[in-house]
């Protein structure tokens, strides 16, 4: 099917309208394909996907590390005051509302102590934080959850890597690895990453 549009170019009125027609038409086309999925389908998977990542049972990997129990470790995030987290914008920054988050991390870690509000770390992010710190910013620290043993502060941290994913695999965080026992427990959530990030879609096995 063919349409002709005649309109004045230089009328914002006529070029706004052929604007909104050509949007409608587009949209009309993808929910036409198969694989088409909406904003809100996709918001809604990836949060879905976020969540089953951070129920999934990961401790067996833990198992053999010497690891204290004492309930004094926790996990936080360096965010970045930037990005300020809007629910329901997409899946990772609404699940990040869940975890009391404000804005969005570049940074997670685990510790104890003042370990937190120690905001010099590897050289990424000391650029990031020099960044912002020309424009009168400073990085805003977040605890996630605390009263933690070891083990428990190395799981969600973990978890919350695989999530938010490192940046040189496109994702977000400056962290220099992705923790101990990586691979082993992307295989226990590769279809939920493969929803989260196009990286793991094509590098994971299917």
């Amino acid at each position: 099917m063919n349409k002709t549009f005649e309109i004045d170019f230089d009328s914002i009125d006529d070029c706004t309208r052929l604007r909104n027609i050509m949007k409608s038409r587009i949209g009309e086309l993808r929910s036409r394909d198969p694989g088409f999925v909406s904003k809100n389908d996709s918001v809604k998977n990836k949060f879905n996907a976020c969540q089953k990542i951070l129920d999934a049972d990961i401790s067996s990997l833990y198992a053999d590390m010497d690891l204290s129990e004492e309930k004094i470790f926790y996990v936080y995030a360096h965010c970045d005051p930037n990005y300020k987290i809007a629910i329901k914008k997409d899946g990772i920054s609404t699940f990040s509302a869940t975890l009391d988050m404000t804005h969005l991390p570049f940074y997670i870690g685990k510790g104890s102590g003042d370990r937190a509000n120690c905001l010099d770390r590897n050289g990424a992010h000391r650029k990031h934080r020099q960044r912002l710190r020309r424009f009168g910013k400073d990085i805003y620290v977040s605890v996630i959850k605390n009263g933690l043993t070891e083990m428990d502060a190395f799981i969600l941290e973990s978890k919350l890597i695989d999530i938010f994913g490192l940046t040189s695999f496109g994702g977000r965080l400056v962290n220099l690895d992705e923790g101990v026992k990586n691979k082993e427990r992307r295989d226990i959530y590769q279809d939920e990453l493969k929803v989260l990030s196009l990286f793991y879609s094509e590098a994971l096995n299917p």
